[in-house]
Order: structure tokens, then C-alpha cells, then sequence
């Protein structure tokens, strides 16, 4: 990895001598850290960076070109680190570094209002900015992951068909629903994000970003805090003012269906890469968290809501 980024350095400055270190290390489980790119931090003459390079293991998951021209999309947005170059020949992207009052995120500080607050309004810039979104949707890369999965012979837990299955309901009543299309995050766990003592946050790793509704990242960012059913009303309602059933309804379906993602992504990555890292431990916790949503005794009644919600 350290070859391929000195390849990339030299393309960018040649003749310029970088100083490197390396990022921090991977973690699969609970909560994905540099699972898909190598970190590295970079010093090129007194000007700081922040360089991934894509593991090979994730070349059919992670399309390179798609995340560079998002991540320079958005970085005019100032919500995340500008990206200064990428280089497709060694699937590298290198960032301008945030200053070091910037740290990863807790998920005790999700949850204080004033945090959730700004938060939402991170997402709100991002989704209200109206740039330019890939084709695809949060759906039609949940079927491709399934796909890859079929296709690499994987023996999944026996639930998981059920899960699927009950996905597929999910989504069958979500997309009843009248919205906006817009560029989406997809991927807002707090590994995702950093903030700085003066409460500033910025979001990262526009990987997963795909065309799809803004409710899908504020389901999701409320869902990484493992919410009470109290929790999901007050956040909804103090993001967008009101809440009614059918919201409620509409964010716990887009969890379910966010969960079954990424335990479909862990198991995939768990038969697939050799690096010893516990994806299949993720694949198991996320299957734990969609199994919660399904078994739920209302979710009948959330698909019914939203699908008539949309009437």
C-alpha cells in the first residue's frame, strides 16, 4: 500500500519529498474503521494531508472514480476535507487534513440534542445542495451486494433469507413514497464523522453515497444511536419540527433495510478477504439488529403506514 501512494505522491508533486505515517489500523466490528482504504497522514512541504489508498479486497464493492467525484463534489460544500488529488492508477485519493482539534466521533455525543442538531444540519446542507447523484440507489446496491454474495457461493445464516425477504417488503412500501430524489450519505456511523471542541462536525467517506431519500442518512444517523421508541419521535420531530406515525414508521423501515445492508456487506467481506479482520462478527451483529426490526411486532404495521402514507 505504502508503494502504490508513493506511486500516486510522485504523480501529484513529483520530486517532492512526503513524510508518511500510517493512519489508524483497521476494525471491522462493532464499528467499521478503515476497512476499505489504508490511512496514511502526509507531510509535503509543511502542508498536511490525509491519503486512502483502496485495498484490493474491496475493488468490487468500493467504485473508485464514483467516490473521488463525489468526495470533490461535496468537499466545496465545507462538510468535508477538500480532496486535493486522486489517482485511479493506484486507486488513491488524498485529502487536505483537518486541523488536530478535529476527532472521531463518540456515540455518547449523538444523542445530546445540541450535537443531533448539528448533525441533521451537516446532512440538510448535503442534501439540499442539489448536486449531481450516481444512478444508482440505496436498493439497487443492496441487490448487487446479494448478488455478490450468490455468485461467491456464500452459505448465509439460515435467517437471512427471511430477512431478505423481509427487506424486500420494506422497500416495496418505501418506494410507495412520494420525495425528492437526492445525494445521500448512506454510511453515517459515527466512525463517519469528527468534530472539533467548538462543536463543528464533518462528515467522511462518501463510499456508499448513492441517489435516495434524505430520510434514509437522518434513519439511519438516530438508528447509530440505538434509540428507545421515545428517542425516535423526539429526534424526527426535532429535526423537522412535527412527527407522526407514519414518520416514525417510514425511519424504522429504512433502518431495517440499512441493517440488512451491511450484514449482507460483512458476511461478503467475511468469506472474501484475507485480512483477518472480523468482518463476519459485524455480518452477525448487523443480522441481530435486522432480526430485532422484522420480529417487531409492528412491522406489518409500519409497511402499512407508510404504503398508505403515500396515498
Amino acid at each position: 500500500m505504502m508503494t502504490r501512494l508513493e506511486q500516486a505522491l510522485q504523480q501529484w508533486r513529483p520530486g517532492e519529498k512526503a513524510s508518511v505515517l500510517p493512519g489508524p489500523a483497521g476494525v471491522a466490528s462493532p464499528h467499521r474503521l478503515a476497512t476499505e482504504w489504508a490511512g496514511f497522514h502526509v507531510e509535503l512541504n509543511n502542508e498536511r494531508y490525509y491519503a486512502k489508498v483502496l485495498f484490493d479486497d474491496q475493488r468490487s464493492l468500493v467504485d473508485f472514480q464514483r467516490s473521488a467525484q463525489i468526495s470533490r463534489q461535496v468537499g466545496e460544500l465545507g462538510i468535508t476535507p477538500q480532496l486535493c488529488h486522486a489517482d485511479s492508477a493506484t486507486s488513491t485519493l488524498i485529502f487536505r487534513a483537518l486541523d488536530d482539534s478535529f476527532h472521531w466521533a463518540h456515540l455518547d455525543t449523538f444523542s445530546t440534542p445540541a450535537h443531533f442538531a448539528a448533525l441533521t444540519k451537516v446532512l440538510d446542507t448535503l442534501h439540499t445542495a442539489a448536486l449531481p447523484a450516481p444512478t444508482s440507489t440505496r436498493q439497487q446496491d443492496m441487490l448487487n451486494l446479494r448478488k455478490q454474495c450468490e455468485q461467491a457461493n456464500i452459505t448465509l445464516p439460515d435467517d437471512m433469507l427471511c430477512l431478505g425477504e423481509c427487506a424486500d417488503l420494506a422497500w416495496q412500501a418505501l418506494n410507495t413514497l412520494t420525495f425528492n430524489p437526492v445525494l445521500i450519505h448512506g454510511d453515517n456511523i459515527a466512525s463517519n464523522w469528527v468534530v472539533n471542541h467548538q462543536g463543528e462536525w464533518r462528515l467522511l467517506d462518501f463510499d456508499y453515497a448513492s441517489y435516495g431519500d434524505p430520510w434514509y442518512d437522518i434513519a439511519t444517523l438516530i438508528h447509530e444511536q440505538l434509540p428507545t421508541d421515545d428517542y425516535w419521535r423526539d429526534a424526527i420531530k426535532a429535526w423537522r419540527g412535527q412527527v407522526s406515525e407514519a414518520d416514525v414508521a417510514r425511519c424504522r423501515l429504512y433502518a431495517m433495510v440499512d441493517d440488512y445492508f451491511w450484514a449482507l456487506w460483512g458476511f461478503l467481506n467475511g468469506h472474501t478477504s484475507t485480512r483477518g479482520l472480523e468482518f463476519a462478527k459485524l455480518g452477525q451483529w448487523m443480522q441481530l439488529r435486522c432480526r430485532e426490526s422484522a420480529r417487531d411486532a409492528r412491522f406489518e404495521r409500519w409497511l402499512t403506514l407508510t404504503a398508505e402514507h403515500a396515498k
